[in-house]
């Protein structure tokens, strides 16, 4: 973003915001409710498009999205392996085991109904769906929200070990300090 206005309509959020990513960039973005983290990462995602300003994005660019409302896409009465054949039909039954087995969803439980999954295990099966699209950049807003400590850091964990560059928005200094190469 270059001198970008950021907000809804005609209602600035942010003014004349300058953000930019390079390869390998772990941001978190802090701030208390209605700072405007929402608005921009929306804005960075290209959701919301800039009032004024502008949005580069390189033409290779392929961004994974998991915005607050993305646990809730998740098809109740449906399985982690029916939600990763949805977006891979030609994929085969042992490399999709495979890489569920990677986000702890193992054995029968990549055939389990996400109907009874907490929290977190939701979360963690979003982020997976996300992650097998094999974005180059991942934009995470508030992705631990009404999750448990334990299921915040194994997120967070998981976001780590990914080979690549993302932007969080957080309400935790130091779960951000622990994950994030840049606040």
């Amino acid at each position: 973003l270059n001198d970008a206005d950021c907000g809804y309509g005609t209602v600035k959020i942010l003014e004349q915001v300058g953000f930019g990513l390079e390869a390998g960039d772990r941001v978190g973005l802090l701030g208390p409710n209605g700072a405007g983290k929402s608005t921009l990462v929306k804005t960075l995602v290209g959701e919301l498009p800039v009032l004024d300003g502008e949005r580069v994005a390189h033409p290779d660019l392929r961004i994974g999205y998991f915005a607050q409302h993305t646990v809730e896409s998740l098809t109740e009465g449906q399985s982690p392996m029916w939600h990763l054949k949805e977006l891979a039909p030609e994929a085969g039954e042992q490399n999709l085991r495979n890489f569920l087995g990677q986000w702890y969803f193992v054995g029968d439980r990549a055939f389990e109904s996400v109907d009874g999954f907490s929290g977190g295990e939701r979360a963690r099966l979003a982020l997976a769906l996300i992650a097998y699209q094999q974005p180059n950049v991942l934009l995470l807003d508030e992705p631990t929200n009404h999750l448990d400590i334990h299921h915040q850091l194994e997120l967070l964990a998981l976001v780590a070990r990914l080979p690549i560059t993302s932007v969080i928005a957080l309400h935790d200094l130091n779960l951000a300090a622990m994950f994030c190469t840049q606040l």
